[in-house]
């Protein structure tokens, strides 16, 4: 019962912040707060190599795939392009107002099921399960009006004020992020001749790109694909036909997500190198 009115306390407060956010007026500071709650689809594939016991020799391989949901949650800084350090340092070089933005993320919720082959008549399984994430990301935002610039003066289109009403807006990005994942992995037969289960702590990686377009001044949506590196991992294997615990099997996770977010400004702050 605490758990849910704690649940229900924060949904009322986002909610609360929304609408303040909503109502707000035009943004006059360069350097931005803001949080970023986004939900998606995880889809996962995995490759396992390895083996167990030598009479006989099981050999564990192939690849298969799954999907998970996921939610996720950022505290991010966004600054102007022209904006991150004294102008007086970029002497004649002028720099676009493009936003960059850098963000901590923390996710969660990524939980997969895989079948391996093997050269035995048992079916084996493996669940992944990514307990957490945390990344520092780093978003460069390309407003689409600038891409249409050159556009539209290269084949003489005129102003076109309803076209650029509308791209204003939008922006496509491109991120990259590093950081650390939480996982455990567990491999697991119907008969229980080999099983294994392990937790792992390791560098993760990852690279996107996506599309933003801002509803007011202090609130937009996202709509994105990413990709996540976790590092090939080994997990030790246990159980009837690998007795020493020496037989091992080799794991190369690779994350593809889709996602959707929602981006709100909580603070704004005037260039400090002014």
């Amino acid at each position: 019962m605490g758990r849910c009115n704690s649940i229900r306390s924060i949904a009322i407060g986002l909610l609360i912040l929304l609408v303040q956010v909503l109502i707000a007026g035009k943004s006059v500071a360069e350097w931005k707060v803001y949080v970023a709650p986004g939900l998606g689809i995880s889809g996962a594939s995995v490759e396992a190599d390895g083996q167990a016991g030598n009479a006989p020799t099981i050999f564990l391989a192939g690849s298969d795939d799954d999907s998970a949901p996921l939610i996720a949650f950022a505290v991010g800084l966004e600054v102007p392009m022209d904006e991150l350090v004294p102008r007086e340092w970029l002497l004649e070089i002028r720099l676009p107002d493009w936003p960059v933005r850098v963000e901590m993320e923390a996710a969660f919720l990524r939980e997969y099921e895989f079948r391996t082959k093997t050269s035995a008549t048992d079916e084996f399984f493996s669940e992944l399960n990514v307990e957490a994430s945390f990344f520092v990301n780093f978003f460069l935002d390309v407003p689409l009006l600038s891409i249409y610039k050159p556009v539209q003066y290269t084949f003489s289109l005129g102003r076109q004020p309803v076209v650029r009403r509308w791209l204003e807006p939008a922006s496509l990005y491109v991120a990259v992020g590093v950081g650390v994942g939480f996982a455990s992995f567990e491999f697991d037969g119907t008969a229980n001749s080999i099983f294994a289960k392990e937790n792992t702590i390791d560098f993760a990686w990852n690279v996107g790109v996506g599309f933003n377009y801002a509803l007011t001044d202090a609130v937009g949506v996202n709509f994105g694909y990413r990709y996540v590196g976790l590092g090939k991992q080994k997990v030790d294997l246990r159980g009837p036909f690998a007795p020493t615990g020496a037989d091992q099997i080799e794991y190369d996770p690779q994350l593809h997500e889709f996602r959707v977010g929602i981006r709100i400004r909580v603070f704004e702050f005037f260039s400090p190198w002014r």
